[in-house]
């Protein structure tokens, strides 16, 4: 997740506002531990060296992606999984690398709804190394067990999965990926995208064990699409995010803070699935022995309802 954080002092926890205890111990039934950990142990090990855009560890991480899509059985994105994109940061002109596939539906369709889940990090400074397990080796792990599931339970929309590069210095893969959708002969055209789905920083529960929702207003029948994510595991779901229970609040804008806000701007139906910061957020400590793998198995379950819901139930007021 791109560092937007403002650092508030609460006076007391009585002044903090309190959130109703949800079920603590969703279930899973389909999403596969082992290969999530796998995944997200991978992403976030030395050989990768924290996913900066642009180096080696990048480059790496591509590979394994690719890897990843194949042996799930997405098919290349018009004709690649790789595409490359140019921004500006720090006076000078860099490239970054966006790795995409789909999955089609089984009757043609006009109708697309993405998933998205940065893969790029902060890198490594000297000897440390900043993993990025949680941010966002998580949400791209999701996104890999949210892709099996639809190749093999295929949907009635287009799906396009998209590993964004670039995330953390300014969205810069978001705002390519936009770019992308307004081009002629290209699909999906921004009007056919009923939903973008993005999952940044999903590992690290805080004590309510909740699953954050950002966006959620905006969809006219969002209490039934609540029910519908947690009706098999009982996940726990919140749309306004707590303060801290040290007597600090981290103070985030998440509608600027990831790749849904370039969405956003453009007018696509979005929803932003993560977890409150915590203190190993964009810390070398960041690591994925501190991953709680059953709740990303939960939330990865209850992300994909929004896959195979019903499309008049998306309704959407920009």
């Amino acid at each position: 997740m791109r560092s937007l954080l403002v650092v508030v002092v609460c006076s007391s926890l009585i002044a903090c506002s309190s959130v109703p205890q949800c079920n603590k111990h969703p279930r899973s039934t389909w999403a596969d531990q082992t290969q999530l950990n796998a995944d997200i142990s991978q992403l976030a090990s030395d050989e990768f060296t924290g996913r900066d855009t642009g180096s080696e560890g990048a480059a790496l991480t591509r590979q394994y992606l690719i890897s990843r899509f194949q042996q799930i059985g997405l098919a290349p994105w018009q004709g690649d999984y790789q595409h490359p994109f140019s921004y500006s940061a720090s006076f000078s002109d860099k490239v970054g690398i966006n790795v995409a596939g789909v999955v089609l539906a089984k009757k043609p369709t006009s109708q697309w709804r993405v998933v998205l889940a940065h893969y790029d990090h902060l890198g490594s400074k000297g000897t440390r190394i900043y993993y990025g397990a949680d941010d966002n080796a998580s949400g791209v792990s999701a996104l890999l067990q949210m892709a099996q599931q639809a190749v093999t339970q295929t949907a009635d929309v287009n799906l396009l999965f998209v590993a964004t590069d670039a995330e953390e210095p300014g969205l810069h893969g978001g705002y390519a990926l936009v770019d992308t959708f307004a081009k002629k002969n290209i699909l999906p055209q921004t009007p056919q995208i009923e939903l973008v789905i993005n999952l940044d920083m999903i590992g690290r529960p805080d004590r309510r064990r909740a699953i954050y929702i950002e966006g959620a207003r905006r969809f006219d029948s969002f209490e039934t699409i609540q029910q519908s994510m947690t009706q098999s595991n009982q996940l726990c779901i919140k749309t306004r995010r707590p303060r801290a229970f040290d007597g600090s609040v981290i103070s985030v804008d998440f509608l600027r803070a990831s790749d849904h806000y370039p969405m956003h701007q453009a007018g696509v139906p979005w929803l932003y699935f993560g977890v409150p910061t915590h203190r190993d957020y964009h810390q070398p400590s960041d690591t994925a022995d501190k991953i709680d793998i059953t709740f990303v198995a939960a939330v990865v379950e209850s992300a994909y309802q929004l896959l195979i819901i019903d499309s008049f139930l998306l309704q959407y007021s920009p």
